[in-house]
Order: structure tokens, then C-alpha cells, then sequence
């Protein structure tokens, strides 16, 4: 599909005039903070550093893989993501005049199939119906993976690592839920009944906790060097950006939150937004506190010892 992609785009040679930058997103949101929490997967995302941690660790045949797996993979999705913008931008010339380009999926079909195919014929019709194939199973995937890591996490909520606690070696309450079976039937009927009772009306936070989550796995790294005495300088710099702009995001979201309530006539929506948002930016301050406290105090006093 990559491969397609790129081809299309050096027969269509589509000009990037369609997609001029704008300086609010949904008329009340800046570009700063948004454009460093969207979900840009070639860049830095809280859930590849699950995925990476949770699925991609137990795949490896040897530690020195890890690099091209994971900073390989990386770069191809950057690829996508450049491929993807071109192929929006060349779709907006066709968006709102015709239905064939009326959502995410056929904009990006039919963008890149119409740069091999303008007229549309036979060949577009193909190619439409592998990308949009292609672009299914990315959303398919990623969803079973997304699955699997909330099933782990819920596992996990109930184990003690600390006393060495397993699903095998747990007994009443802990056992129950931690079961591999359990835990994955709970993760399912709640994710189907959020996907099925207004998941939009939430999905606000989604790009700020993924971000945050990036933020919070870089600040476990950094913790972790420094405690085993190791340099953790090349974390810092991302570490601490991405903490600012993700708890900045959530404290705008949470203030819109608010706003709304008070002007009244709203439903649950704003109500969870503003009280999952709170949570999110305390829990996050006092990570990054014990985080700092950890790389920047903990350390020079081992060595002082």
C-alpha cells in the first residue's frame, strides 16, 4: 500500500494549495497545544510505548532487533502519515461536490486511487477497493492490539508486582479478575458499550492521554537509568515537553469542559471530560514530581553513599 502511495503520488503529482493551514481547529481549540497531541504515530505516541512494552518486547530473538523493529517502524508510519496529508490534500478538491470522498476512509482511498486513475474508471474502482481494504485492517489491528493492552493493564491493576503476585499464585477476588479470560471479557463489554453509548463525546481526551502517556513512559525510562546509575539526559528534553504541552491540552479541554456546564443543557459528556481530565493532571504532576525527585536527587545521593 506504501508502495502504491508513493507511486501515486509521483504520477498524480498533486499540489498541497487544497490544504491551507488554518489557525483554529473546530473554531475553539489553537493549533498549539493540538498539534503536538494528535495522534501522529511516526512521531512520539503513548500507545506504541504500550504496544512496544506489552507485545513487541515478547517478539524480539535478540535485544539489538529492537532498534530497527521499533525506530524502523516508526519511519514507515512517518512515511504514511506524509503519504496520507497528500492524499487528503489532493481529495479536497473533490470533498463536498462528491459522496464518494465524504469520510476519512473513502478520502483517503479514493485520493490516492485518483491520482493513478483522474478519470475514475475501472483501475480507480480497484484500487479504491484495496486501499480502503488496506486502511480496514490497520483499524482492525489496531483495535485487537489496543484490546490485548487493556486486558494486560487490567490484569495487572490487581497483581502486586512488588510481593511477585501472578495470576497463578493469587487466590479469591485477585484471581477472578486477574484471569486472562475474565479480564478480556470485562475489556471487551466495556469497550463495545462505550463504542455503542457516544464514545465521541469523550474522544476530546484521547489525543492529550495518549501524548501524556508518551510523557509519562519517557519519564519511567529516565527514572529507571538514573536509579541504575546510567545517563538519562536524552530523555529530558522530550520527557519534559511533551509533560507541559499534554497537561497544558488538559487543562484547556477541562476549562471548555466546564464552560459548558455552566451554561447548562449538557448530558454526561462534558461532566466526564472535566472530571477525567482533573485526574489526569494531578496524577500526572505527582508522577512527574517522584520522576524528577527520582533522576535528578535519588541518584547523586547513591553516588554520595
Amino acid at each position: 500500500m506504501l508502495a502504491l502511495a508513493a507511486i501515486a503520488v509521483f504520477m498524480g503529482k498533486p499540489s498541497m494549495e487544497t490544504l491551507p493551514l488554518q489557525n483554529k481547529v473546530d473554531n475553539a481549540t489553537p493549533v498549539f497545544p493540538v498539534l503536538f497531541t494528535t495522534i501522529a504515530c511516526g512521531a512520539i505516541s503513548g500507545f506504541h510505548s504500550l504496544v512496544g512494552s506489552g507485545t513487541t518486547s515478547k517478539q524480539l530473538d535478540k535485544e539489538k532487533d529492537a532498534k530497527p523493529i521499533a525506530y524502523g517502524g516508526m519511519l514507515i508510519e512517518c512515511a504514511l502519515a506524509i503519504m496520507t496529508l497528500i492524499a487528503v490534500a489532493h481529495a479536497t478538491s473533490f470533498a463536498g461536490t462528491d459522496l464518494a470522498f465524504s469520510g476519512a476512509t473513502q478520502i483517503f482511498g479514493g485520493g490516492i486511487a485518483s491520482m493513478i486513475d483522474p478519470s475514475r474508471g475501472t483501475v480507480y474502482s480497484v484500487l479504491y477497493t484495496l486501499l480502503v481494504l488496506t486502511y480496514s485492517t490497520f483499524c482492525l489491528t489496531s483495535l485487537d492490539t489496543a484490546t490485548r493492552m487493556g486486558r494486560f493493564m487490567f490484569q495487572e491493576l490487581w497483581l502486586d508486582g512488588t510481593k511477585g503476585e501472578t495470576p497463578q499464585n493469587v487466590t479469591g477476588y485477585k484471581k477472578v479478575l486477574s484471569n486472562p479470560y475474565v479480564a478480556t471479557l470485562i475489556t471487551v463489554i466495556l469497550g463495545v458499550g462505550l463504542g455503542m453509548n457516544g464514545y465521541a463525546k469523550i474522544w476530546a481526551l484521547f489525543g492529550s492521554a495518549n501524548q501524556l502517556l508518551a510523557a509519562l513512559a519517557l519519564l519511567a525510562i529516565a527514572a529507571w537509568l538514573a536509579n541504575i546509575g546510567r545517563k538519562s539526559f536524552m530523555c529530558w528534553a522530550p520527557m519534559f515537553f511533551m509533560l507541559a504541552v499534554t497537561i497544558f491540552s488538559l487543562f484547556i479541554n477541562t476549562k471548555k469542559q466546564f464552560g459548558l456546564i455552566a451554561a447548562g443543557g449538557v448530558d454526561w459528556g462534558p461532566w466526564v471530560q472535566a472530571i477525567l481530565g482533573i485526574i489526569m493532571i494531578v496524577l500526572a504532576l505527582v508522577l512527574a514530581v517522584e520522576g524528577v525527585q527520582t533522576i535528578f536527587f535519588k541518584k547523586h545521593q547513591k553516588a554520595e553513599k
